[in-house]
């Protein structure tokens, strides 16, 4: 056992970085340990040639002991940090974890569960012990419960829960239970406690947390709108009281490329006021279209006439005066719009919608026929000039039988390397 324990420091440092038979690489020799396999009766010694078969197989039972093995690193499930020390980026990891669950996502908009990502806790619960779900709502993240208590019952233990699958008998990960409903609205849920079956963790969102959330996203909303009306030429200039009416009847929604909004000659359908994205104003001409043997053919054409980017509006006279659009509002990109209905406009008071009529313009109001005709011609011309350059292009280079890319045309430029010379200044 002496050599078990070498003087020399080299040693010692072969002993610690080498790695022994079914152990990791260990830390150090603990000494204590040694001690005790050197004392172990009936072990080899100068006074005892040979060791017993119980010290041999004690001392292969105990001798690995004496290697100082690292602690194991268990893994570990995402920790959600204080609601006062999260930062941005945890606030964000925190947000895509809680997307994954489908028990959140159906009782929680994308919209709440991005600011509850910066208030909700994660609580410890040991073994047999009650989680009353009352006034908080309750995801388990680790472990098992089992629906406890009944709504004005005594405690007792219930299985299965009535608004579970029947064939589940237990709340295992990805679950839920609880409520955010104050006490007198949960008579229709009668399953709001459980019993842990063994150590659980969960993540908690409680009832105020929640309508705190709610209050902030409704202030919020209310300020957007507020600010997009009031970016608008027409709204700069209204009042507090009159600009209030119009928030309270906006909605948000989002349209796709090449949506037609409103209809050259159809009353418009809602009130628009564009947060992102353009709209193309279409006027519609009656041109005429060459076809094969010199025929001519009558055919309507779409003659852009201008945009419609953020921070302006549309719709207003149309719905107020019953006038149909003079013009046709084509989406040119993905746009997010704030939207009044037409019901909710004409239900408006009378001094709001004389308001409106006179602070609002139509689009192309001053715009004439022979406006219209010009540009019509002057991109009838474009065209023309650019397929006349192309054939004129095609026929110089085909004179000679120049064909790009085929015979000995079809080549390859070589590219030299320039990498040691000075490059030219920058034109």
């Amino acid at each position: 056992m002496a050599a078990l324990v070498p003087k020399d420091p080299a040693a010692v440092c072969r002993i610690r970085s080498a790695p022994t038979a079914g152990t990791n690489y260990f830390l150090g020799i603990d000494y204590e340990n040694v001690q005790k396999l050197c004392n172990i009766s009936g072990l080899q010694s100068r006074d005892n040639p040979q060791s017993t078969p119980d010290a041999h197989c004690e001392f292969l039972q105990q001798y690995r002991k004496i290697f100082i093995q690292p602690k194991p690193v268990l893994p570990k499930i995402p920790v959600f940090a204080s609601p006062y020390y999260r930062t941005r980026s945890e606030r964000l990891i925190t947000y895509k974890i809680l997307g994954l669950f489908p028990a959140i996502n159906k009782r929680f908009a994308d919209e709440e569960l991005k600011d509850l990502s910066a208030k909700i806790i994660m609580e410890s619960w040991e073994k047999s012990c009650i989680v009353f779900g009352y006034q908080s709502f309750y995801l388990i993240l680790r472990g098992c419960a089992k629906p406890y208590s009944l709504l004005g019952e005594p405690l007792r233990p219930i299985h299965p829960p009535p608004w579970l699958d029947p064939t589940l008998s237990m709340l295992a990960f990805g679950d839920s239970f609880g409520s955010l409903l104050p006490m007198s609205d949960n008579a229709g849920h009668k399953v709001l406690s459980v019993l842990t079956e063994s150590n659980c963790q969960l993540v908690k969102i409680s009832t105020g947390q929640f309508e705190n959330v709610r209050e902030e996203i409704i202030v919020r909303n209310y300020t957007m709108k507020e600010k997009l009306i009031q970016a608008c030429r027409s709204y700069q200039h209204w009042p507090k009281l009159s600009l209030s009416k119009l928030v309270q009847l906006i909605n948000w929604k989002k349209y796709p490329k090449d949506y037609v909004l409103a209809k050259e000659g159809e009353i418009s359908s809602i009130v628009g006021f564009i947060k992102s994205g353009q709209c193309y104003i279409f006027k519609d001409i009656e041109g005429l279209e060459k076809l094969p043997l010199g025929r001519v053919q009558s055919e309507v054409k779409h003659i852009i006439m201008g945009k419609l980017s953020s921070n302006q509006s549309f719709g207003e006279i149309s719905i107020l005066l019953r006038k149909p659009f003079t013009c046709t509002l084509i989406t040119a990109t993905e746009v997010e719009l704030g939207v009044i209905s037409e019901r909710d406009i004409l239900g408006l008071e009378e001094v709001y919608r004389m308001l409106l009529q006179q602070t609002s313009e139509p689009i192309l109001v001053n715009l004439t026929q022979e406006e219209v005709n010009n540009r019509y011609i002057s991109l009838e011309k474009e065209k023309q000039w650019k397929r006349f350059k192309n054939k004129v292009i095609k026929e110089t280079i085909l004179y000679r039988g120049i064909k790009p890319g085929v015979g000995k045309w079809n080549f390859k430029c070589s590219i030299k390397d320039n990498s040691k010379k000075i490059p030219p200044p920058s034109f």
